[in-house]
């Protein structure tokens, strides 16, 4: 599977996905490049702030 299969999987989750549970889900070090590749790609991310906290959760839908 690759990193991008592994990282869809997280972020079409309904609990979506922290950048950390990328990190170790996916193994990749650089989250959001992927993330921004996935962008140029044409899906749609979304950041949702978790409260509380000083980081968020990504959710994604991909093209259509």
């Amino acid at each position: 599977m690759t990193q991008y299969a592994r990282i869809i999987k997280l972020l079409t989750r309904k609990a979506g996905a922290t950048a950390m549970e990328i990190i170790t889900g996916a193994g990749t070090v650089c989250p959001h490049k992927r993330l921004a590749e996935m962008k140029a790609r044409g899906w749609v991310i979304t950041r949702r702030q978790v409260a509380g906290k000083t980081y968020g959760r990504y959710f994604g839908v991909p093209p259509q």
